[in-house]
Parts: C-alpha cells; structure tokens; sequence
C-alpha cells in the first residue's frame, strides 16, 4: 500500500484549500487505497473544518515554523511516505523543500498564482523547487510561470465535491437571489459587488443579494451598505449547507482581487449555475467560458460588472442557457478526470 503524506498549513478554515485537501484525502484512502496522512500546524482531526474519513489520519505539530520543520523531518524519517503532496500558498514549498527526503517523491500543489507572490517569494521558489521532484498547478497560466524555472510541471484540475456526474441538480429559473461565497476579505474584494449592486437596484429592486463567509472585513462591508443604503443584500455569515444555497440561487457573482482556481467557480458551475466574474488573474478565465456558460468582466470594472448582472437577471432564457452549459463544462472536474491525473503524479 502507497503511503501518502499531505502537509498543509491548517485544516481549521473553511476555505478552498482546506476543502480540496480533505477530499483528495478521502478520495485516496477510500478509492485507491493509500495510506494517508495530514500533517498540519494546529488542527487535531476533530478540528478539522471538512469531514475527514476513518483511515485518514492527522497529526499536527505546534510552534513555530522551526517546531514544524523538525517535526516533519522526524515523522518523514519514521514513516518513509512514498510520496509528500505540499498544499501550498506561497511559502510551505519553500520550507518542504529543504527537509530531508532524499530518495522521496516531494510534490507542490500551488493553489495561489506565482504572479501575485512576493518577489523574495518568487526568488527563493527559483532556487529551492530543484528540490522538488514535480510542481501541480490548477491553471495554464501559472504553469506557465512554473516552466520557465522547473522542467517538471503539470495542471490538474480541482475536483468538485458536486460531481456533475453524480448529481442531477435542476436549475431554479425562477430564483431572483444572486449569490457569492468566501472569506469576507481583502482578496475577495466584495466591496466592488456591493458598488455593483448599487448600480442594479436602480433599475431591479425585487432582486436579492446574499454574501455568504465570514471575516475580518464585515464591518467595512456593513458601513458601505449603510452609507449607501443598500437594499435587498444580506451578509448571511458562514454557512454548512452549501449544495442547497447554489440549487436556491439564479446566479453566482465573483468580484476577487486574484484567484487560484477557485472552488467555489467549480461548485456552482458543476451545479449548473450561470457566472459573472471579474477576469482576475487567473482562475476564472479557466472556469468561465466567457457568453457561453457565464461572463468575464473586466477586472475592477465596476459598471460592467453591473450590466452583466443585469443581463443574466432580465433573461431567464439566457440563465439556461448558460446553466446548461455550465453542466457541460463541469465534466473537466468530476472526480473520474481529476483522479486519472492524479494516479499519473503519484505513480509516476
């Protein structure tokens, strides 16, 4: 039986990495019959924010980043994994890559872009990823960027955990809630959606708007909606039943600084919900098939943000067109797809 280490920073947020960490985890110990296991930095598996199956197992190693690296070193030498998969967000391929694995297989799964790193970031990355035997990313263009320094690179989609051919969900044309998803912070920028919104109350008042997360920029969010008197939108907090808030809406709308590959792009498109998103670097330009399953705006357009919404909301025809598309589009991550390119990396 393969072992497999994945190394992440946390397993205790409810965000897209966390979430594709735990089901790859479920899929390889379920499905192909690997051993795995998570080693992270604060969340003992009860913690964990997504379910985690019986035979998965987590360790994780407290302190600081000094206490994590002689801690993996000592659980690497121990067990001898056949192959460590790194979720990275910037740094914790940088740290891997300096542990003692001579002899194994270490792979970096990038979930943020290279463009958008720091430049010591990316500095380092050039000099200490010839120590990693292969880099995964989730879009064409960062691997792009990964190929001018490491001769090993491939894309591999994320997996939807709404598997389009598994689920038959039926679009709700007659849903007037629009929807969006994340971490109310920063990168997700929904201050723009909410300027936006502005924008089509002036001319649809009987739509809604419903941003689903938590985060540390909700009071900056609460004050734009009362200085502008904002109707019909609703900062719902975080939510467990996700399935049903994509089956309930008529449209997802994402206005992100930058992206991976966002998950929450695949969930909705696997669940057959049209998009509007900003054409931020990089992931949604590879979700969206732009006036074919959804829109590509502009980045920090503002206005044409609006107008594309209210495209989708003055046609419900148009909304199933894109929804069924959607579904078309989505096979790309079915666990069937992504599992073959996977099998491939840790067989290799």
């Amino acid at each position: 039986m393969k072992k497999i280490l994945f190394i992440i920073n946390s397993l205790k947020n409810k965000s897209g990495v966390e979430r594709v960490a735990c089901l790859m985890a479920n899929i390889f110990s379920e499905e192909l019959y690997y051993s795995v296991c998570i080693i992270n930095r604060d969340a003992k598996k009860d913690d964990s924010a997504y379910f985690l199956n019986d035979d998965v197992n987590v360790l994780a190693i407290g302190g600081g980043y000094l206490d994590f690296f002689m801690g993996l070193n000592s659980y690497i030498k121990n067990s001898k994994p056949d192959t460590i998969i790194v979720h990275n967000m910037g740094r914790l391929s940088l740290l891997c890559s300096m542990l003692d694995i001579k002899g194994l297989r270490l792979v970096s799964l990038e979930h943020v872009a290279f463009s958008i790193r720091p430049q010591w970031v990316k500095f380092l990355s050039k000099k200490l990823y010839k120590n990693i035997s292969q880099v995964v990313t989730l879009t064409n263009n960062d691997a792009l960027s990964y190929k001018r320094f490491h001769n090993n690179v491939v894309k591999i989609n994320n997996i939807s955990p709404f598997d389009v051919e598994d689920f038959n969900s039926v679009y709700n044309s007659e849903s007037k809630n629009i929807i969006a998803i994340g971490r109310l912070t920063y990168q997700k920028n929904f201050e723009d959606l909410l300027k936006a919104w502005d924008l089509v109350l002036n001319q649809k008042e009987e739509w809604t708007l419903s941003i689903y997360g938590k985060g540390e920029d909700r009071n900056k969010l609460e004050h734009i909606i009362r200085e502008r008197n904002l109707k019909n939108v609703y900062l719902r907090g975080e939510i467990t039943n996700v399935e049903e808030i994509y089956c309930s809406a008529a449209f997802y709308v994402m206005s992100s600084r930058f992206e991976g590959l966002p998950m929450v792009l695949i969930e909705a498109q696997s669940l057959g919900l049209p998009i509007v998103s900003y054409d931020c670097p990089h992931g949604p330009s590879e979700v969206i098939e732009n006036n074919v399953t959804g829109y590509l705006v502009e980045n920090h357009n503002i206005q044409e943000l609006a107008r594309a919404m209210l495209n989708l909301i003055e046609s419900s025809v148009l909304r199933e067109q894109f929804s069924k598309r959607a579904k078309e589009h989505a096979i790309v991550y079915s666990k069937r797809t992504v599992i073959e390119a996977w099998i491939k990396v840790v067989e290799n």
